[in-house]
């Protein structure tokens, strides 16, 4: 079995490693690097090439209108893409990888009648075959159609399985690419644009229902489309996911996990019901426990649905008598105030020891929109701010819930607050999600000094300057005081607006008297930064002074 992809393994180093092998196998550069990449997973060099070089500079036409499963996965890499067409209409027709992302099917039709071999042939950014191109591009062109292309490739005997492993792990079909969504959230990854007909194009040719990551990218949201298409194409209780599993020992292995349990465990925990039921139904162990141990009659009580853990219960799952610490978190995810006022009457000090044990309780209602559930928690005294990594404002802006982002706002949640991992706020994790109906909201209200640089606001930023010009010298450390050491704790606003590329506001900051004689942690100088992470207008800016 391949072995695992070291996270963040530099290239330079990724071809120590060929010559390695030329060294000890005598192979030529070619076959080093294949085997190189067969090592590590990728089906060839390049596809590990454009993995541990992602994003690179982020210019070439095929990387900007796909999907590609980063962090940066945004819909303006897809107008960017669009805006290369439109200044180079050639792009669309250079190969048959660039007319399937496109889909120009007359394009795709004449590369495959003067090369039939084509179809199933990898090539383009990616190293992928056209189908792929076809169902992971979001560009949405009028008068073109990918999902005529993916017939088309089909037709002519594209192979309906076809994929990639992101990060020598994980399966990528076509699949997976035409019902879209994951961790990102549907507004950066979305699903292609004709979904529905897409998979079913792929399925009723033969793809493989068991499509393990394509039911990950989409259990994040609610409904389940893409569960029940599956299933209804031969998807079934003894299907494993088709990840490969990472191991102790540095070495991929088979996945152990059933694809319907490791759904139907993230079903119960979220609060999808109905995808729960169906999961049951199609013979999802109910007998089931959580990472941490919990059975999952338990988790669904402790959810604030009784009714799904009856089911459970007239499944197989064994009923069971819980603490009143789990009874507390039940009546309040079920929005049960009575019950759940007298418990905490009758246990003195229960909420600070439940919170304690349980740090992400209201996050996870917050993030899930459980406006009633995080309403009363507030009322019994539970801490809205952030308990252990994030706040439950930073999972509401995260996911768009604007009433919840009102509500715990309106019951004292600091707007300012930053989380741990990133140390950003929820305006921040709102723009990461493409949340923009929260970011505008959020943009209107008071906010700092770094939220201003972030959105653009230049003129907020100067009001704010006017008002307090010590704000030219905080830092994103002095925001977090008290918390462990960030990486991010040396910039100040001029060098947050470095980073993100912020002309404007550097050029306000810099008039200001902001001071670019700064380092990071590791004692890089600002402008150095710069030239390597921002603009030449920016590094022109930091060079006058």
């Amino acid at each position: 079995m391949p072995k695992q992809l070291p996270w963040g393994q530099p290239i330079d180093g990724i071809h120590a490693w060929v010559a390695t092998h030329e060294s000890d196998h005598g192979a030529s550069t070619g076959a080093a690097r294949e085997a190189v990449a067969a090592e590590y997973g990728f089906g060839t060099w390049r596809q590990l090439e454009a993995y541990a070089t992602h994003p690179g500079d982020n210019s070439d036409f095929l990387l900007l209108g796909c999907l590609t499963y980063f962090q940066t996965d945004r819909p303006e890499n897809r107008a960017r893409a669009r805006k290369m067409l439109e200044a180079d209409p050639g792009l669309g027709t250079r190969y048959i990888w660039h007319a399937a992302g496109v889909g120009d099917v007359a394009a795709v039709a004449r590369f495959l009648d003067d090369e039939p071999s084509l179809v199933n042939q990898r090539g383009g950014y990616f190293d992928w075959e056209p189908l792929l191109y076809a169902c992971y591009s979001r560009l949405d062109l009028d008068g073109h159609s990918t999902l005529g292309v993916a017939g088309l490739l089909i037709e002519r005997g594209a192979d309906p399985d076809s994929h990639y492993m992101w990060g020598g792990q994980y399966r990528f079909t076509a699949l997976t690419g035409a019902f879209g969504e994951g961790e990102m959230g549907p507004v950066n990854q979305p699903p292609h644009e004709y979904c529905v007909a897409l998979a079913g194009l792929l399925l009723d040719a033969g793809a493989d229902p068991n499509d393990g990551q394509a039911l990950y990218n989409t259990m994040f949201t609610p409904g389940h489309e893409c569960l029940a298409m599956l299933l209804d194409h031969g998807l079934n209780r003894d299907h494993r996911n088709n990840w490969r599993w990472a191991g102790k020992d540095g070495v991929y292995t088979e996945n152990p996990d059933r694809t319907l349990d490791y759904q139907l465990n993230w079903a119960v925990q979220k609060h999808h019901v109905d995808r729960a039921k169906l999961l049951i139904d199609h013979g999802a162990a109910v007998t089931g426990r959580t990472p941490d141990g919990k059975t999952l009659y338990e988790v669904a009580v402790r959810a604030g649905h009784p009714d799904l853990a009856r089911y459970l219960a007239e499944h197989g799952a064994e009923p069971a008598q819980l603490d009143v610490s789990a009874r507390l978190i039940g009546a309040c995810q079920a929005g049960d105030a009575d019950t759940a006022r007298q418990m905490v009457n009758d246990n003195p000090g229960l909420v600070e020891r439940l919170q304690q044990a349980e740090p992400d309780l209201v996050v996870d209602a917050a993030g899930t929109n459980r406006l009633a559930a995080v309403g009363l928690m507030a009322e019994l005294g539970f801490d809205l701010g952030r308990v252990g990594d994030v706040a439950p404002l930073h999972q509401a802006a995260f996911q768009g819930h604007r009433d919840m982002v009102e509500l715990l706002l309106a019951k004292g949640a600091a707007l300012g607050v930053r989380d741990n991992h990133h140390a950003a706020t929820p305006l921040q994790w709102a723009m990461t999600a493409g949340s923009s109906e929260v970011v505008d909201y959020l943009k209107s209200l008071p906010i700092g000094a770094f939220d201003a640089v972030v959105t653009g606001d230049v003129d907020r930023l100067k009001s704010l300057l006017d008002d307090d010009p010590s704000l030219l010298e905080s830092t994103i450390g002095g925001e977090r005081a008290g918390d462990d050491v960030h990486q991010a704790d040396w910039q100040t606003p001029l060098a947050f607006a470095v980073l993100r590329k912020q002309t404007s506001a550097v050029r306000l900051l810099l008039d200001r008297g902001a001071r670019a004689d700064i380092a990071d942690g590791e004692g890089r100088r600002l402008i150095s930064i710069a030239r390597s992470e921002s603009t030449a207008d920016i590094v022109a800016l930091l060079g006058r002074d």
